[in-house]
């Protein structure tokens, strides 16, 4: 795997994606790579934590191999390298850069549902399938956002689409019609 400081966040996620995938490991990287992501949430202050200049490396060193502990190699060593260049603030954007290429390569989609009251199971599971026909992919998820505002129907909110098909703007549609 060739990383460099000069390679922004996708190109770095895409050059550890490549490296998992040559070596088989990607399906355990992507998990580790997810609880990255959950122990930088709980831990907002970690990347600033490693970037300091006033901690001594050999406490940031036993916090990063506690951090990465649980691990695969593989994961460890791309961390230790994120950690060498100073850019262990960048990490979550690093990650979800990561998630995005490996959830286009599973032809799996994340979709925003924005509703007026929640959905059903049955109601999940059929807007699921519809969607993943439409979208052509293997597998949907779904974030659930109740906004009592829409009404009525759906909105589904993707990386770079939006389907709506609330009432709220089914009347507002019909409002510039008749005005």
């Amino acid at each position: 795997m060739k990383l460099n400081r000069n390679m922004d966040h996708g190109q770095m996620a895409r050059a550890f994606y490549e490296h998992a995938l040559e070596k088989e490991q990607l399906a355990a990287v992507f998990n580790d790579l997810m609880d990255v992501r959950q122990i930088m949430q709980n831990n907002p202050d970690l990347g600033r934590f490693f970037n300091n200049r006033a901690i001594e490396k050999a406490n940031k060193e036993q916090v990063l191999a506690d951090f990465t502990k649980e691990f695969t190699e593989l994961t460890k060593s791309f961390i230790h390298t994120i950690y060498e260049y100073r850019m262990m603030e960048e990490l979550n954007h690093i990650v979800n850069e990561f998630e995005k290429i490996y959830d286009h390569h599973n032809r799996t989609v994340v979709a925003k549902v924005i509703t007026a009251v929640p959905l059903t199971k049955d109601q999940r599971d059929r807007l699921s399938a519809v969607f993943a026909e439409k979208m052509k992919a293997k597998k949907v998820i779904f974030n659930e956002i109740v906004e009592p505002e829409v009404l009525g129907g759906v909105i589904i909110e993707t990386e770079d689409q939006v389907f709506d098909g609330s009432l709220r703007f089914n009347l507002e549609q019909l409002k510039k019609q008749i005005f």
